[in-house]
């Protein structure tokens, strides 16, 4: 019988609570003023990398979404060294943060739909 939840997965909720956590209360940059959500962490099998999607409220230009992303790959270091501290896990994997835009798309699909629902 396979288990409903893997060991990639429960480790993948961990490091998405533990780095939300770490974002808010850890992260004194003032450039962090905006709200960073953290949507979903995908480890890989061997848990040596996990991509972090990551989105943010208030942002409306692009110049300011690639500052952010190499802010926070930038602080990947100091969120590890933390998660270190906070985890009992042998491994750590590295972090890479990715844009997550699916808010976004979403906002433009309802858009294009209530549109087209009020032509018809």
């Amino acid at each position: 019988m396979e288990k409903s939840f893997s060991r990639s997965s429960k480790i993948a909720q961990e490091l998405k609570k533990n780095i939300a956590i770490i974002i808010q209360y850890f992260l004194k940059d003032p450039r962090f003023k905006i709200i960073i959500t953290i949507s979903e962490v995908i480890v890989s099998k061997d848990l040596s990398y996990a991509q972090v999607f990551v989105s943010f409220l208030e942002t409306n230009e692009k110049l300011n979404v690639k500052k952010l992303l190499t802010l926070l790959n930038k602080a990947s270091g100091y969120i590890r060294k933390i998660l270190c501290k906070k985890l009992k896990l042998r491994i750590i994997p590295n972090i890479i943060f990715y844009h997550d835009d699916s808010l976004i798309k979403g906002n433009r699909i309802s858009l294009l739909l209530n549109k087209l629902v009020r032509k018809t």
